[in-house]
């Protein structure tokens, strides 16, 4: 545990800036589920086939690389610090970042999508979750948050529908620079089911009643039995997501727009017309980028 801490808090006294530029490791406690593979053999759900045929119906697997990205900053000494509001806290009780004033580096900017998401890792390990967050003057405030720990499980509080850690799954820039993606993945859906939450979730923000619908929580596995190799056209990008998928699968964290979606960082150079130089390289060639070559009919939903 000591070791994966030491990784990734910012030394004292250092300001801070994008996570761009910060080859993090992995995140979070060696038991976290987002953390073990996918056992051998593992049982799917009955449902599997018809679930994932309503998932991958376009036949692709969306990339969010930049409006529904999420930005991810480590907070220093050097960092003004701010009493946040949360303007949500009379439905859903105390917000966590109201509990005490937050580290913000000053270049911080939420995601773009109306999820305005940000992630904030300060220099003790506590990681800083934002849902709808806005910089108004010289204040800061967000619908909702929390505060995770990087040592703990990557499950907890409401800054995604399903309870997950915002940090959690995301797929980072130096990751797809090295090629490796050692997690599951943060997965999305326009199918999420109303009323069921599947352990690890801890809650769930679906609407839909269709029989097909995922549940928060789900696991997506990408058949491990597949030659990646045997592929045709797959990107450098492509290939880590997909064998992430394969080891590690992914996990149904939040209600989206999309069939499916994985959500990645944000790059510093990002803009509305370019992910950036490092996932263009990568081959994800433009933000909702949806990773054509992976043979997305070969996913299956493993048993709860």
């Amino acid at each position: 545990m000591l070791v994966v801490l030491l990784a990734l808090v910012v030394p004292a006294g250092c300001a801070s800036g994008s996570a761009a530029d910060v080859d993090d490791g992995r995140p979070f406690a060696a038991d976290s589920p987002f953390n073990v593979a996918v056992p051998a053999g593992a049982a799917l759900d009955p449902g599997s086939a018809a679930m994932v045929a309503r998932a991958t119906r376009r036949g692709e697997v969306t990339a969010n690389l930049y409006a529904y990205g999420v930005p991810v900053y480590h907070a220093g000494r050097g960092d003004p610090a701010y009493d946040v509001t949360c303007t949500r806290d009379a439905e859903w009780g105390p917000c966590p970042l109201g509990e005490g004033r937050r580290r913000i580096p000053v270049a911080a900017v939420p995601s773009t999508g109306t999820d305005g998401a940000l992630v904030v890792v300060q220099e003790d390990g506590s990681v800083d979750e934002y849902w709808q967050a806005r910089r108004t003057g010289s204040s800061w405030t967000a619908s909702y948050g929390a505060v995770n720990s990087l040592g703990g499980s990557g499950w907890g509080g409401s800054s995604t529908g399903a309870g997950a850690s915002r940090l959690a799954g995301v797929v980072r820039l130096a990751e797809v620079r090295s090629g490796t993606i050692d997690h599951a993945l943060a997965l999305q859906t326009d199918d999420l089911c109303a009323g069921v939450v599947r352990p690890p979730a801890l809650k769930t923000d679906g609407d839909s009643d269709r029989s097909d619908c995922l549940p928060a929580g789900a696991r997506l596995q990408l058949d491990p039995s597949l030659d990646l190799s045997t592929v045709r056209g797959l990107g450098p990008g492509e290939r880590a997501v997909a064998r992430a998928l394969q080891v590690y699968g992914g996990y149904v964290m939040d209600r989206s727009g999309a069939p499916l979606s994985v959500s990645f960082e944000v790059a510093g150079d990002a803009t509305p017309a370019t992910p950036g130089s490092v996932y263009r390289a990568a081959g994800l060639e433009w933000d909702y980028y949806g990773m054509p070559h992976v043979p997305w009919h070969r996913l299956r939903v493993l048993a709860g």
